[in-house]
């Protein structure tokens, strides 16, 4: 009405005379929330950080060690109620290099899915986003990975969590969690995941630093590096067969599997000459 006084209202965007009737919020009383929420977040962010960080103080602690990466591996596992953890890098030409695993089961599947070119490991390598497989017995699953998924089920895995390890925007690496039981982890034990994946280029960096190995000083603990050997032996196929590296290393793979061999004891034999590989009939 003409000459009526302008109605109050609250921050928040209450009328004065009807405080509990909501009205659009102000731009300043958005702003204002907006603020908190973010301060908000940070402080989760930071509290999760410090949780994450704790866990591994204390589990170095019990052997009396450095904070390490493997303690950061382990952690991720024990956040995802995993019962094997492996932790596998990126390497030169596409090929993945397993370099831990928390025990033998986790061990094999690293070591298959770099034999394989298939599964979550190689996934995340490929696209750098978090991977969760939460049945692993789907069909979903074994149409993705033919081969690995039933081979993963003959191991009494359920669902696999594969977490990226990234510096910036490079792909470093994945940390395969390994779980007895289908589903997904909740939001926060994802975010939890994250935190031990970043804690590894960290601790990574740190080694490096103090004149330690770093990541590269991982391939020679309980796996053998064998990039070079897989490389070469992709050549000598590529140029026995006339065919492109990817699909010599295709084949080299496909040997491997067919014969119960690792990839790399296959290249070891293609480059002493042992195996070849002939076109034609």
């Amino acid at each position: 009405m003409p000459g009526d006084s302008p109605r109050k209202t609250w921050e928040d965007g209450r009328s004065a005379d009807k405080p509990y009737l909501f009205r659009p919020c102000s731009r300043r009383a958005r702003s204002i929330r907006g603020n908190a929420g973010r301060h908000a977040m940070g402080i989760r962010q930071h509290d999760r950080a410090a949780s994450i960080w704790a866990k591994m103080c204390f589990l170095a602690s019990e052997t009396d060690s450095p904070v390490s990466i493997e303690h950061a591996c382990v952690i991720c596992g024990q956040v995802l109620d995993a019962v094997g953890v492996g932790l596998t890098l990126t390497a030169a030409g596409g090929l993945t290099e397993p370099v831990f695993a928390t025990d033998e089961r986790s061990r094999e599947l690293e070591d298959l899915q770099s034999t394989l070119g298939e599964g979550p490991a190689v996934e995340v390598v490929r696209g750098g986003m978090l991977v969760v497989v939460t049945d692993v017995t789907s069909s979903e699953a074994s149409l993705r990975w033919p081969i690995f998924a039933p081979e993963a089920v003959d191991r009494s895995v359920k669902s696999i969590i594969a977490v990226p390890i990234r510096a910036g925007a490079v792909k470093v690496g994945v940390v395969d969690c390994y779980r007895e039981f289908a589903g997904a982890p909740s939001r926060e034990r994802r975010a939890q995941a994250l935190v031990c994946a970043e804690a590894v280029i960290t601790l990574a960096i740190a080694e490096a630093d103090a004149g330690g190995p770093g990541l590269a000083g991982l391939i020679d603990r309980g796996f053998t590096g064998h990039r070079d050997r897989v490389h070469q032996a992709a050549g000598m196929v590529s140029v026995q067969l006339g065919i492109g590296p990817a699909d010599a290393l295709a084949r080299l793979r496909a040997f491997a599997y067919a014969n119960d061999r690792k990839l790399d004891e296959v290249a070891t034999d293609v480059v002493l000459r042992r195996v070849t590989f002939r076109s034609g009939p």
